[in-house]
């Protein structure tokens, strides 16, 4: 079974991420440096991350703050309350005469912003499935978000499965992780491989559980891996792995 990592290997996630705070600082009429406007705005919640939410657990399951604004199921309801009214308090100088709801709704509005795939990967998960692949998706982060940005993505027609490490309680690398979502697929580790852009977390999370890995990015200086730099060389690489 081929797993891939679903933030930055399929999908195009730290583009949008940008474009995200962009088009909420234009829909709130906030007059300032795009890059400050974003800065503000991603101290307050890491910050207000850390001091009202469960921050061990929410780094497990590879959390980025972020997703907190983007949430409409309840999640920590009682804490996301004191963490909402900390940020709003925290950046509240910038905003002019944009209330908390304003402030808020801005955000939650860009929930769906999440369509754009990295470059050639949609159409190499295509044809992997014509070619009778079995596929998968691990990913870390929050359950509902990560599903939906599958979903908005268009994954669940690809996928067999999507599992988000907000489901199980724990992330990559944590070989749990792996071996959960193995054991849900019905899949060996001698039969399964993953793909990921992150060295540790997808790579070497993977091989510690006895995978195939192939790291998605630029040749790494210090480890000898596989890896392939962009879909077209990952075609390569993967066939070649899957011998």
């Amino acid at each position: 079974m081929i797993f891939f990592d679903l933030d930055d290997t399929i999908l195009a996630t730290a583009k949008t991420n940008l474009l995200i705070f962009e088009r909420a600082q234009m829909d709130l009429h906030i007059d300032m440096d795009a890059d400050e406007f974003r800065g503000r705005i991603r101290t307050a919640l890491r910050s207000r991350m850390i001091r009202h939410l469960d921050f061990a657990y929410n780094e497990t399951i590879g959390i980025d703050p972020l997703d907190y604004l983007l949430m409409e199921e309840p999640y920590e309801e009682e804490r996301l309350e004191l963490f909402k009214n900390g940020v709003y308090s925290d950046v509240k100088d910038i905003l002019g005469e944009t209330t908390k709801e304003e402030f808020f709704a801005a955000f939650l509005k860009r929930r769906f912003d999440y369509t754009e795939a990295i470059d050639g990967m949609l159409e190499l998960i295509k044809d992997l499935k014509a070619a009778g692949h079995k596929l998968g998706v691990i990913t870390d982060g929050i359950s509902e978000i990560q599903h939906r940005k599958a979903q908005t993505l268009g994954l669940d027609a690809l996928m067999d499965y999507v599992f988000a490490s907000g489901d199980f309680g724990y992330g990559k690398p944590d070989t749990k992780f792996f071996f959960g979502a193995m054991k849900m697929a019905g899949v060996s580790a001698d039969e399964s491989i993953m793909i990921g852009n992150n060295i540790d977390s997808d790579v070497f999370g993977a091989l510690a559980s006895g995978m195939k890995a192939i790291y998605f990015g630029a040749k790494p200086k210090n480890y000898k891996v596989l890896y392939a730099p962009d879909a077209k060389a990952l075609r390569d690489v993967l066939k070649k792995a899957l011998e």
